[in-house]
């Protein structure tokens, strides 16, 4: 059985961070920088944000869309487009572990 700290989101629930960490990443490179999240895929990802430590700073007047963003060392990272047409980027891992470090 698989230990360490349950992930429980409103549309879904992992064991531990790792299982939903590999969820994550696995959303994450189906797509490329720019596009845009589908909808199935934006469900779990609105339960992430939440997680996110700062994320009272970061859903300002609330979520729009998610889109895909490049991020450092060629990476990408998750981009919550707000309604005001501002954009937060986030790491999943942050919304996982819910630590800012």
């Amino acid at each position: 059985m698989a230990r360490g700290k349950p992930v429980v989101l409103d549309s879904i629930s992992f064991d531990n961070q790792s299982q939903a960490h590999a969820f994550f990443q696995e959303i994450l490179q189906r797509y490329v920088p720019g596009e845009i999240v589908s909808p199935e895929d934006s469900i779990h990802l609105t339960g992430l944000f939440k997680r996110h430590p700062s994320y009272p700073e970061k859903v300002g007047p609330g979520v729009n869309y998610f889109e895909v963003k490049p991020a450092e060392f060629g990476s990408q990272c998750f981009c919550a487009v707000l309604m005001d047409g501002s954009k937060e980027g986030f790491s999943y891992k942050k919304c996982v572990t819910q630590r800012l470090d």
